[in-house]
């Protein structure tokens, strides 16, 4: 049943509004704790989906000055990146796209931790930047879509009982663009930025499309998509994770396995822009990747993002 909401979602998502598509939207709209219900229909699920927005009173981490005023990153980074040359965006206020040709998602945001111990790589902005090394301008079950469709295939979560099972599904290469402030472009496999705590070793596995799960709340029969909660991209291993690493690593704050790659990464507030690419699944006689198809262990070509305005203009 889980499995078959999560395809809805992806329906009223990518599908052009139609007479059938109330219904359709009806069943998949997934709303954060705490926001509006928008109006049930495929268009507001496809282009108007609200972004998680930080709490009142709260300002996200920064460098600046805590006398400067705070000015929303989702409104700011459109001053700053240019939309992908190619690709579809899938919601007004998310920045995340989907291009199929090259089978690849893209999602941007800005890094909101450099030292400390991890339970994220990347979460929602407004959810858990104080452990995750990125906040995305996107929600979960978006970014979630847009894998299904380039094609990525979903698995199943982590499980902790009667036994440990690890999370499951395609394996997903993630590589971050940047520039610093000099205007000159970076690029970086997402892994370099975490490293086993209390070692300078980097991460070596990929994270795996576990697909997450709905909780339904018993007072309204209200479903909600457990992943906007904050658990995105994770390298603690969670039920609730849209991404997670196929292997046991606690949840335990004292015990966490994975830390920030500081030298790595950087300074806060710096916008990123991930790139997610579904890794060929195993095959006996595996196909060539086509000529319009990323390859994900080759990092991404530098048109994937430029700057509206040169730094210092």
């Amino acid at each position: 049943m889980v499995r078959t909401h999560i395809f809805l979602l992806l329906f009223a998502v990518v599908t052009s509004q139609g007479p059938t598509d109330r219904s359709i939207a009806q069943e998949s709209t997934v709303v954060p704790t705490g926001t509006t219900p928008l109006p049930n229909t495929a268009a507001n699920v496809s282009a108007q989906t609200a972004l998680p927005q930080p709490p009142q009173g709260i300002v996200p981490a920064s460098d600046a000055p805590l006398d400067e005023p705070w000015v929303d990153p989702a409104k700011k980074i459109v001053q700053v990146f240019n939309d992908p040359p190619a690709g579809t965006r899938i919601s007004k206020t998310g920045r995340v796209w989907v291009d199929r040709k090259s089978r690849q998602v893209i999602v941007d945001g800005y890094v909101a931790l450099r030292e400390g111990m991890l339970e994220m790589f990347a979460c929602p902005a407004g959810t858990k930047e104080h452990e995750s090394v990125v906040a995305t301008l996107a929600r979960s079950q978006e970014v979630h879509a847009a894998l299904l469709a380039v094609g990525a295939q979903s698995g199943t979560p982590v499980q902790w009982s009667p036994r440990y099972v690890p999370a499951t599904g395609q394996g997903i290469r993630i590589w971050v663009m940047w520039f610093d402030e000099q205007g000159n472009q970076h690029h970086a496999d997402a892994r370099t930025w975490v490293v086993q705590t209390g070692t300078k070793k980097t991460l070596q596995i990929d994270w795996v499309f576990a697909g997450s799960n709905f909780w339904t709340d018993p007072s309204d029969g209200t479903r909600f998509y457990e992943a906007d909660s904050g658990d995105m991209i994770c390298v603690s291993n969670f039920a609730s994770a849209m991404l997670d690493l196929p292997v046991e690593s606690t949840q335990q704050a004292d015990s966490l396995l994975f830390s920030a790659n500081t030298e790595k990464i950087p300074p806060k507030q710096t916008f990123v822009r991930l790139l997610l690419l579904p890794i060929p699944q195993l095959a006996d006689q595996p196909e060539p990747l086509g000529p319009n198809v990323a390859d994900p262990n080759k990092p991404p070509a530098t048109k994937w993002l430029t700057l509206r305005e040169p730094v210092g203009s």
